[in-house]
């Protein structure tokens, strides 16, 4: 179901995730983070941004970024040898974006990953009020639709 929903919905999905994306990267760049990928394009043609945050610091930052409730991946960059050198931060926005996060939501939370890097600030509250209205499931089928795209899908069986 969550395949034929994704379909359901992709071009206004797919369009929002990669624009929220471009302007998180953008964000993220003029908050003075070290974000890989070409700026002509806003950083990124795909849902994720990668941030370098200094050989080794990955896995560092990340923890500290789940403190907070922010949830990256940390991974090692071309120039890093393994995970365990891993200097960088791979940061996605397809979650948030099908729970309605648009582009200023991004911008605001740039700011606080900044504060996270940079000041090792904890930044947990005000996570939790950004996340606040981001509580129901967008570019999803509702109530009754779910019979109806049930029934077809056992005539295509």
């Amino acid at each position: 179901m969550a395949a034929y929903e994704m379909n359901h919905f992709k071009d206004e999905y797919q369009t929002g995730v990669i624009s929220n994306a471009k302007a998180f990267a953008r964000a993220l760049k003029d908050s003075g983070l070290n974000v890989a990928g070409d700026p002509a394009i806003d950083f990124t043609e795909t849902h994720q941004v990668i941030v370098d945050v200094g050989y080794g610091r990955g896995p560092e930052i990340a923890q500290r970024l789940e403190a907070s409730n922010i949830i990256c991946n940390y991974q090692a960059g071309p120039d890093e040898e393994s995970f365990t050198a891993s200097g960088a931060l791979r940061l996605g926005v397809s979650e948030m974006t099908r729970f309605g996060m648009q582009k200023d939501d991004f911008r605001m939370l740039a700011e606080l990953i900044k504060d996270v890097v940079f000041n090792d600030g904890s930044v947990t509250d005000k996570v939790k009020k950004l996340r606040g209205p981001f509580r129901e499931l967008q570019f999803c089928f509702r109530g009754d639709e779910y019979g109806n795209v049930l029934q077809k899908l056992h005539e295509l069986l």
